[in-house]
């Protein structure tokens, strides 16, 4: 068999892989997806750095309430604000 003809082992992994991941749920692959687009545009290449960051995240937040440079919204705020805000761009 030449080379030319021969199955590329790592692509054959590569197209089982993708084949198992497309017969995950669709949640599980959306949020696959959302992580792999994280990755792209934040430039991390393993699952515990994309972790590390979520929490270094969280903390900063948490500190910025904690010190009052931030508040919390009021749910029913925040979607009273959204409704007003679709209301008027559906008016123009």
């Amino acid at each position: 068999m030449s080379t030319e003809t021969a199955p590329n082992a790592a692509t054959d992994r590569s197209t089982d892989l993708v084949n198992k991941l497309l017969k995950l749920p669709e949640q599980t692959k959306l949020d696959l997806a959302h992580l792999l687009l994280d990755s792209v545009r934040e430039g991390f290449t393993r699952l515990e750095e994309a972790e590390k960051r979520d929490k270094e995240l969280i903390h900063s937040r948490l500190d910025q309430l904690v010190k009052g440079e931030v508040q919390l919204q009021i749910p029913e705020e925040m979607f009273a604000e959204i409704r007003r805000r679709v209301a008027e761009v559906r008016k123009q």
